[in-house]
């Protein structure tokens, strides 16, 4: 069997949100397990050992138009049995190549008032198409996976659920250790954290409004913000000036990720009630250095979390803050989650992650439906 695999890499050179963090993760990990891999770098300008360039790829329009040529291309030059593009856009369709995506999520179908015009184009013309010449499909949680069965034409016999991890490097360390990262942001003790894009979906003004009733409790954490800002994000400022908490809330912008784990390690709690999740790795992260977590009861969110966060309805402000005071004010509940959540974090694991990918390849090219995968 021809086990050389390709994997598009898309949008790497550009400050990588989660699709570029799980493409990265997953190059990485398949690698580590012993995978021949081929990268397939859109936008790169030179070749190299293990690297094939799509230089007319580097922007969305000419992957989904040139970069079907230069895939199906690469694919036949060198002689790859599969071709795997992480971003859910699936420009395969020139590909002679047995081919899979990775589909994340299917928001635009969910939430079409917090998505782009483009995003809203392509789920709503190119991925309806496009998936229809796919061998099999991947996604992280068994929520995003019965979605894309509602709205997209596929057969669940070709959709894997696949769940992925927080990175290594997202574990508990001495507080000598991340102080000195944190004052390099300004960034004052003690905090809530949230962690994620400042998008219209991420329900960041019920968070700012749950800090606000928070306050009334207690004036003693500030709201620690970190994530870019993405799309419909200037109602999350004006939220912040109607309430007055321009002093209180702590925007860092986007933060380079080797800078992540300190934000978690010194924060007391992360506060996470988005409304829609493919995965929502935030919490995994969180769990894994030991910080408690608030999230909602929406999506994936409760896949991911299991028994070891505080669930809250994310369209209820009042219970998002008192889900955030309950493990404030009671040191117990805080260890004891952050013991299930140490616990939590350590069932999921990217070498896990790019077995089962593989087995994924490896049962689409023995033509075998999906089935519950175990990897031992």
């Amino acid at each position: 069997m021809n086990n050389h695999y390709g994997i598009i890499a898309y949008a790497l050179d550009r400050q990588p949100g989660g699709i570029g963090r799980y493409t990265i993760e997953l190059m990485r990990s398949l690698q580590d397990v012993g995978a021949k891999l081929t990268i397939l770098h859109a936008g790169a300008t030179a070749q190299r050992n293990g690297v094939v360039s799509l230089r007319g790829s580097r922007l969305l329009p000419g992957l989904l138009s040139i970069g079907q040529i230069e895939i199906g291309w690469a694919a036949a030059h060198n002689n790859l049995a599969i071709v795997h593009d992480p971003t859910g856009c699936a420009p395969l369709m020139l590909t002679g190549a047995q081919r899979v995506a990775t589909i994340h999520d299917v928001i635009p179908y969910i939430y079409p008032q917090t998505s782009s015009r483009l995003d809203w184009l392509i789920y709503r013309f190119w991925l309806p198409l496009a998936v229809r010449h796919l061998d099999a499909i991947i996604t992280d949680s068994t929520c995003s996976k019965n979605d894309i069965l509602r709205y997209l034409p596929v057969q669940p016999e070709r959709v894997f659920v696949i769940p992925i991890a927080a990175n290594s490097a997202y574990r508990v360390i001495e507080q000598a250790a991340y102080t000195q990262t944190l004052a390099r942001y300004g960034v004052d003790f003690p905090y809530i954290l949230y962690v994620g894009s400042l998008e219209a979906r991420k329900n960041l003004t019920r968070l700012l409004e749950a800090y606000h009733r928070l306050r009334n409790w207690s004036t003693q954490w500030r709201l620690v913000v970190v994530g870019a800002r993405k799309w419909k994000f200037s109602p999350i400022f004006e939220t912040v000036q109607r309430l007055g908490l321009e002093a209180h809330v702590h925007f860092t912008g986007y933060i380079e990720e080797a800078d992540l784990p300190a934000f978690y390690n010194g924060a007391d709690l992360l506060a996470f009630p988005s409304l829609y999740e493919g995965f929502g790795l935030p919490i995994l992260e969180a769990m894994a250095c030991g910080t408690p977590v608030v999230t909602a009861t929406s999506s994936s969110l409760p896949e991911v979390a299991g028994d070891a966060a505080i669930l809250v309805d994310p369209y209820d402000s009042a219970a998002i803050a008192a889900g955030m005071r309950r493990v404030l004010e009671n040191p117990d509940l805080a260890a004891m989650l952050r013991e299930l959540g140490l616990a939590r974090a350590q069932q999921f694991s990217w070498e896990r992650t790019a077995r089962e990918t593989i087995a994924v390849y490896e049962r689409v090219q023995n033509k075998l439906p999906a089935s519950p995968i175990r990897v031992d």
